[in-house]
């Protein structure tokens, strides 16, 4: 448990509130954590070293752990949103360790608050599981008038969230692949009626639609009506061409660029950069992001941006802030929407004649994902370590250059100096185990 307070010390700040907690037995666990971090949580209270862990609803999506008690108020799946009974039955579920006892505890406090529990507790029983595409499906006349308004020419109402444009992004791409939704593999679980209507409100949508086969394949989350919307918007734009282009990370222009092109993703394939007051702090992380600066550099620079301009914050918010910005707009939104705008930015500059223009060889739907600009960084995490990991030795190599084989070969080179270095001893253990250098008799300590 040492270690991973070291670790949280070093990796996030050096006033994380984990380290604290985790050497007296006690810690919390969310999403948004970094992976090595979260994993190791998880790993030391799956041994009984961690008896006490507080924690969102991430036990019920993928991670494996099980307790003897689970103390439950007001459950909440993301912000806001109670907890369905069905995840609600999922988490408890995870009362009682398997192979150790038969019976597990629920404790559900203040069960009689509706603040808390808006429908109560809910009660055991049978719950159905639907896709979330069948569900927005069945309520066909929203849907059909949703696809009519998402239009070329606005982004008229929006209003009815995201599930309707995902939906509504797979319907069309799947419309224009196949010519109507009754021959998709889903027709048989709707009504046909259904399918016809929604057909009808395809058909003219689709008609307007000239993004090529390729690049809707890439992109099936996106709305083929907001690529072509932006595709029309890089037809009339009167600038310099150039100026539509991402700047490289290490550009003074860097910054600019991304603003400006959350903005016109914004405006034209879908509002996901919100508020728009906060696109600047977006495009700051995501530029530091795949600079391949560490969480605790991003969270440090926060911080000093806060004390420059007088600005009070409380730092576990800060924190929280910076990690859920990393996660969500970093790794997910950013190379969801900024990879899209990126192929239809391809196609206008092959049809504008200026082909010169695009670069082939980076990926930023890759390096927006793993936060990485570096050659070796990327190698690095080919290997299997995490991004804190990988960062950590990138600042010890200190080149840009190194394949694989190049870092396996400085890892074999430096592995006995890791001690002197003031690397984490997870990272030490990871580095280790991802090279086959883990040796037990090669003298590393490990504490607990």
């Amino acid at each position: 448990m040492l270690d991973l307070a070291d670790l949280a010390r070093k990796g996030v700040h050096r006033n994380y509130q984990l380290a604290p907690l985790v050497e007296r037995g006690v810690a919390f666990h969310y999403g948004n954590m970094p992976s090595l971090i979260r994993t190791e949580v998880e790993r030391l209270f799956r041994d009984g070293k961690i008896r006490f862990l507080a924690c969102t609803s991430t036990l019920i999506e993928g991670v494996n752990l099980s307790c003897r008690t689970i103390v439950v108020r007001g459950p909440r799946k993301g912000r806001g949103n109670p907890m369905e009974p069905h995840d609600f039955w999922n988490l408890a579920g995870r009362a009682g360790r398997w192979g150790n006892e038969f019976q597990g505890n629920i404790i559900c406090i203040d069960p009689k608050d509706e603040k808390a529990w808006p429908v109560g507790v809910p009660k055991r029983s049978r719950y159905p599981i639907k896709r979330e595409t069948d569900v927005v499906i069945s309520s066909t006349d929203e849907l059909a008038a949703y696809l009519e308004n998402r239009n070329i020419d606005s982004l008229a109402d929006l209003a009815q969230g995201e599930e309707f444009e995902q939906v509504g992004a797979y319907l069309l791409n799947t419309y224009i692949r196949l010519g109507t939704l009754s021959d998709a593999a889903f027709a048989k679980r709707h009504s046909p009626d259904a399918l016809r209507k929604l057909d009808r409100s395809l058909e003219g949508i689709s008609a307007l639609i000239n993004i090529t086969q390729d690049v809707l394949v890439r992109h099936p989350g996106v709305s083929a009506v907001g690529l072509q919307r932006l595709l029309e918007a890089f037809r009339k734009y009167e600038g310099n061409i150039e100026n539509l282009l991402l700047a490289p990370s290490e550009s003074v222009d860097a910054y600019d660029r991304y603003v400006t092109v959350m903005r016109r993703i914004n405006a034209n394939l879908y509002p996901v950069f919100l508020p728009d007051s906060l696109i600047p702090l977006h495009a700051l992380v995501v530029v530091e992001w795949l600079k391949g600066l560490s969480l605790a550099a991003i969270i440090r620079k926060r911080i000093e941006y806060q004390q420059r301009n007088n600005r009070s914050f409380k730092l576990p918010v800060l924190i929280r802030e910076t990690m859920s910005m990393v996660e969500e707009t970093a790794r997910f939104k950013a190379p969801k929407y900024i990879s899209a705008y990126m192929d239809v930015l391809r196609l206008f500059l092959t049809e504008a004649e200026r082909e010169d223009l695009i670069d082939e060889d980076f990926d930023i739907g890759i390096a927006l994902e793993f936060g990485v600009s570096s050659i070796t960084l990327l190698s690095l995490m080919e290997l299997g370590l995490s991004r804190m990991s990988a960062v950590a030795l990138y600042e010890k190599i200190a080149r840009d250059d190194l394949d694989k084989e190049g870092c396996l070969a400085w890892i074999n080179q430096h592995g006995p100096n890791f001690a002197g270095m003031d690397l984490p001893n997870l990272i030490v253990r990871e580095t280790l185990q991802v090279s086959g250098l883990d040796d037990p008799e090669a003298g590393h300590e490990f504490s607990e």
